[in-house]
């Protein structure tokens, strides 16, 4: 099946590809951190936003570890 991986299967980035994914996450985290600061009178909104921002920049992490190891 096209697009369906197992949990044998392994998934080939170049650096390119890696530094473009981490840029992302990175901004996504940035943007959500963003909108967050400007519902401050929103906690329940505001910390779920949070919680997006942190795992993105988490993913942002794990990634960059990937491409040192190459």
């Amino acid at each position: 099946m096209k697009g369906a991986y197992t949990m044998n299967d392994k998934i080939i980035f170049t650096q390119e590809e890696m530094q473009l994914l981490y840029n992302a996450c990175m901004s996504y985290g940035y943007k959500l951190n963003e909108i967050a600061l400007n519902l401050s009178n929103e906690p329940d909104i505001t910390d779920l936003l949070e919680d997006k921002a942190k795992d993105s920049w988490e993913l942002a992490s794990k990634i960059t570890e990937y491409m040192e190891e190459e």
